[in-house]
């Protein structure tokens, strides 16, 4: 069963949501997009690794749709982590076509747009699996469960080129993953974890499940000076829309809403700062009433802290499935 249903790459959350804040010739929109595309294709490739994995739909395995998770100073990344009493399964996804010629020195794809070099997924995925060993013993948690690192082909082009017979045994095509798993079951047939146990790793890997939010600066080079504030017209590029008596109007089509300032606060959660103010809103909106940023800020119920003027609001809980929900809104 999920315990975790896999999310929309929060890369793609945050440039879907950037390029229309930025000047319609910004040269960093080529690069955005190029960005939406890569991770939209890797999650392409692990939502069909998660079609295969229907059969699993019971209380024996515990299904993580991508975990990131502290390693001493710095965080690691698993596509699928697959918790069982038996095993815990590392799935590493890539959705890569053509010819892929599997070393112990390097890894390459060879396809209609020549042969490139990448990183080696087979030293990522076991690279992940020490990592996930240390998360264990940093919980002091049962460290004698097998980690089993297994390299998933979900493009149905890709073909396995190796010369490594071990290569096979942590690589296979998707539509092969269950008859992996089968054997899997069948080879580690003892119970190493009670229920209780599985539970209990399973509440504290979502507990540290961090994500990782993009910086406009240090990820994408930008400055807060690219980013066009306020409420923006859906049809015009980088257009603020304008309040009056309570409807946001677009300066150049007329276009009108009621609600264009929760998109845009939720820009402002996910560009600016993880806290807003009453003054911070007005700016950022480019309104002059304060009752009006008040009726605003608690029509959004939005945890606070503090009183009055000093009173502070913070961004939702459930702000990662506002951006996804705003996203698939916008895309339909």
């Amino acid at each position: 069963m999920y315990i975790k249903p896999r999310p929309i790459p929060l890369n793609v959350l945050f440039c879907h949501a950037l390029i229309p804040r930025l000047s319609p010739n910004h040269p960093k929109i080529p690069q955005l997009e190029r960005e939406i595309s890569s991770y939209m294709s890797g999650y392409r490739g692990e939502k069909a690794t998660e079609f295969h994995l229907t059969f699993l739909d019971d209380k024996k395995h515990h299904i993580f749709g991508g975990l990131r998770l502290p390693h001493e100073q710095h965080y690691f990344q698993i596509d699928t982590p697959i918790l069982t009493r038996k095993y815990i399964l590392i799935l590493e996804t890539k959705n890569m076509g053509g010819e892929l010629d599997f070393s112990p020195e390097q890894f390459s794809q060879n396809s209609f747009y020549g042969k490139k070099g990448y990183k080696n997924p087979i030293v990522q995925v076991n690279r992940h699996k020490e990592q996930l060993q240390n998360w264990l013993e940093t919980h002091k948690l049962p460290v004698t469960i097998p980690l089993i690192p297994l390299v998933v082909l979900s493009n149905p082009s890709a073909i396995i080129k190796t010369d490594e017979p071990d290569v096979l045994q942590q690589v296979c095509k998707v539509e092969n993953l269950k008859n992996k798993l089968t054997n899997l079951t069948n080879l580690y047939a003892k119970d190493v974890l009670t229920d209780r146990m599985v539970k209990k790793i399973s509440m504290l890997l979502l507990e540290d499940d961090t994500p990782l939010f993009p910086d406009i600066e240090k990820t994408y080079g930008l400055s807060p000076q690219d980013i066009v504030p306020g409420a923006l017209c859906p049809k015009c590029p980088s257009t603020k829309l304008i309040r009056r008596d309570r409807i946001w109007i677009c300066p150049r089509c007329l276009t009108h809403s009621i609600d264009a300032h929760n998109d845009a606060i939720l820009d402002y959660f996910l560009f600016n700062k993880t806290t807003l103010t009453n003054k911070e809103l007005r700016d950022y909106l480019g309104i002059d009433c304060i009752k009006t940023a008040s009726r605003i800020l608690v029509s959004l119920n939005l945890p606070s802290t503090g009183q009055n003027k000093g009173r502070i609001y913070h961004r939702p809980l459930d702000f990662l499935e506002q951006l996804e929900a705003r996203y698939k809104r916008i895309k339909s």
